[in-house]
């Protein structure tokens, strides 16, 4: 059996620019698989022609695997279609196949997806493979949804698979991959290495607790610097965590950083996604952080306004946003800070309370993010209660687009004013403050080359009265970059 695992092609593009990582979860379900057949990972996200790239490449292929989230679903049916044109089968992962499950199942397009793997996918993805090659039924792979002979068209599912333990969940195979460049952050070659797996926290937005119960599971210390050394050794000099929350445990953390200067790994550069309670917790920690070789926090601050944070599900994080902030800046570790608008009872004055509070953390790259009623979350269900919730068309879910009105704003009007706080906030002062002109020069300069003839036409058109910013918002919005502009 072939079998051929493809990242999804639909990125962000504004995140994109900053940084393109290869995806660690097929490299993880290749690792699983590898020793009953011959498998393949492509990360084709980094091809203009990802298309025709994948039309060439199926071939030969018996079963072909598609992970997406909500924005990227239509693209991956698209993918599917020239897998099944080509004679192979098609299994679909990830987070919205995951959870939208039983609507998939009973929808047209449950004819180009042959089997989903609902959930944490390793241990199912080998049982499914297994049980091809065996030629047997597929009624015991727990977490499997599939076409039973005799069920019709629908889907039937599996009960879920419980969580794995994770000492059985074997290191990443990064040789499968068969794209190996073109993944970076800022101007240096870039992989991922989890740590831990879960969250604890109810944040009502989010789908973690959903795909992993609200559990937090570590890795061994000596198995995160294997898999360091593994990710340098084919390539990488940046080390991104994605862990769903890594500092749930400080003190871990810690140690970890203690592991990574103690194994000699500090030329690396260390990046990774935070709350801010976390790492305000302890100077300690974000001191040994900036020794490890940490240079780039993702921080969870979501909301300076105490009635979002309690919507939210956040409880009071914004108070610990300026301790972290000032923390990770005396270490010279850039900051990017996630903030939510958007919520149901925003005007636009609150919507603006983001961008202030942004202005005053000096954060290096602020995501003004609006509220996404994600499917199966507890706040899709509130928000559709209240009436608010204004598109389903999950190409859109990707937490930049509004997709929401507010009970004072319209969802134009939210994405209008979100847009307008990412076009003011990249301005002469933010040039003087960020950290990232001194950490990545060579990759500021070339973006500052690139962007400085863009920014100075718009300057030019509004003086002259050929534009207006509602012209520039729309070409924005229509090229998909709506983390950057000028008003």
């Amino acid at each position: 059996m072939k079998v051929l695992l493809l990242s999804s092609p639909i990125v962000q593009l504004d995140f994109d620019r900053i940084a393109r990582l290869p995806n660690l979860g097929l490299a993880s379900l290749a690792a699983h698989v590898d020793d009953l057949c011959t498998v393949h990972v492509a990360d084709i996200h980094g091809l203009k022609g990802y298309r025709d790239y994948v039309e060439k490449l199926v071939p030969g292929y018996d079963l072909v695997g598609l992970t997406a989230m909500s924005f990227q679903y239509q693209e991956a049916l698209a993918l599917a279609s020239i897998a099944k044109e080509a004679g192979a089968e098609t299994v679909f992962g990830g987070y919205h196949p995951t959870l939208a499950a039983e609507e998939i199942g009973k929808s047209p397009e449950a004819n180009l997806i042959d089997y989903i793997v609902r959930g944490e996918g390793e241990a199912t993805f080998r049982e499914l493979v297994q049980a091809k090659l065996d030629g047997r039924g597929l009624q015991d792979v727990l977490g499997l949804s599939y076409h039973r002979e005799g069920s019709g068209r629908e889907m039937v599912h599996n009960p879920p698979r419980p969580l794995l333990k994770v000492e059985e969940i074997r290191r990443p195979n990064r040789d499968c991959r068969l794209i190996t460049k073109g993944f970076y952050s800022f101007d240096v070659p870039i992989d991922s290495v989890e740590t831990s797996r879960g969250c604890t926290q109810g944040c009502k937005f989010c789908s973690i607790n959903l795909m992993y119960g609200r559990r937090f599971r570590r890795f061994s210390l000596e198995r995160v610097i294997e898999d360091i050394q593994d990710a340098e050794a084919h390539g990488a000099g940046s080390i991104f965590f994605p862990d769903d929350n890594i500092t749930l445990d400080p003190r871990r953390l810690e140690r970890l950083c203690q592991a990574i200067i103690d194994a000699g790994l500090t030329h690396l550069r260390y990046k990774t996604q935070a709350s801010a309670s976390g790492i305000a917790s302890s100077k300690r920690l974000v001191d040994k952080m900036g020794e490890a070789g940490f240079d780039g926090v993702f921080l969870g601050v979501e909301s300076i306004n105490k009635r979002n944070l309690e919507f939210l599900g956040k409880g009071n994080m914004s108070n610990d946003a300026e301790k972290a902030v000032q923390y990770l800046h005396d270490n010279n570790i850039i900051v990017s800070t996630g903030l939510i608008g958007g919520n149901p009872d925003d005007n636009e004055e609150d919507l603006w309370e983001n961008f202030h509070l942004a202005r005053r953390l000096k954060a290096d790259f602020p995501i003004f993010y609006i509220s996404t009623p994600y499917p199966k979350t507890q706040m899709r269900g509130e928000l559709e209660e209240m009436g608010l919730v204004t598109s389903s068309d999950f190409t859109r879910y990707d937490g930049l687009h509004a997709n929401l009105k507010t009970k004072h704003l319209s969802a134009e009007e939210v994405q209008y004013i979100t847009w307008q706080m990412n076009a003011r906030y990249y301005d002469w002062q933010w040039l003087r403050y960020n950290k990232v002109k001194k950490i990545y020069p060579k990759w500021f300069a070339r973006e500052m080359k690139r962007l400085a003839p863009f920014y100075a036409r718009r300057k030019l058109d509004l003086a002259l009265g050929r534009r207006t910013p509602r012209d520039f918002f729309q070409e924005d919005l229509a090229s998909g970059e709506l983390c950057k502009g000028v008003i």
